[in-house]
């Protein structure tokens, strides 16, 4: 008993300044892909119970008149496009037109599209972070391990001591770098798929309902 303890406290005393610099950064670098984890993955479900309810509500109401009111729908990505739709339409109609061109559906269209990249732009924020993680952090801690090796094997040639037991605390203190930074990339591997497949969802989701909403407009407003 108590000889994990004895290791780690073994590991920790023989780590290198360098080493310690590298572990603090990859710390830094955890709490961040986690604080993104966390709060993306809130975003991501409210989104998408947000659109869930907006579909069924939409698709209940042709008219379009109990979705005037945002209410419980105004995370939802669809309703801000159903807004912009709406008031696109609405615009034509103060000046006057009453019967939507094709021009003009592809003018909305296009509109809804630019609506599309920007909310695809929130949903992807920080995201990149993330990727720093994935691929930053098991380089980091290769870095301290390798520099935490050499520094070793200088400190023995200098002290022309080839003893083993002078030999493998140094080295194994190093090898913790690479620890930190693997456990730094795992859990970020994991939560950036996860995220970037609920967002992929979400954007076909979008991408279906500008084609539906163009549709609709076309039948209820086009020329006939």
């Amino acid at each position: 008993s108590g000889g994990e303890p004895g290791y780690m406290g073994i590991l920790l005393k023989n780590l290198t300044t360098d080493a310690w610099v590298v572990i603090i950064i990859l710390l830094v670098m955890f709490v961040i892909a986690v604080w993104v984890m966390v709060t993306k993955a809130q975003m991501v479900i409210r989104v998408g119970g947000a659109n869930d309810r907006f579909l069924e509500r939409f698709r209940e109401d042709l008219s379009g008149a109990g979705l005037k009111d945002a209410g419980d729908l105004s995370r939802s990505t669809l309703y801000h496009l159903y807004r912009m739709g709406e008031a696109e339409i609405d615009k034509r109609r103060a000046k006057g037109v009453t019967r939507l061109s094709g021009a003009s559906l592809d003018a909305i269209k296009a509109t809804l599209d630019a609506v599309q990249v920007r909310e695809n732009h929130k949903l992807n924020a920080r995201m990149v972070l993330l990727t720093i993680a994935i691929a930053g952090g098991p380089f980091l801690g290769l870095l301290g391990t390798v520099v935490g090796v050499m520094i070793t094997f200088a400190a023995i040639a200098a002290a022309g001591d080839v003893n083993v037991n002078a030999i493998a605390p140094g080295i194994a203190a190093a090898l913790l770098a690479t620890v930190a930074g693997l456990g730094v990339a795992i859990p970020a591997l994991f939560g950036y798929n996860y995220l970037a497949s609920r967002i992929k969802n979400i954007s076909a989701d979008m991408q279906i309902f500008v084609d539906e909403f163009v549709t609709r407009a076309a039948e209820l407003h086009g020329q006939q």
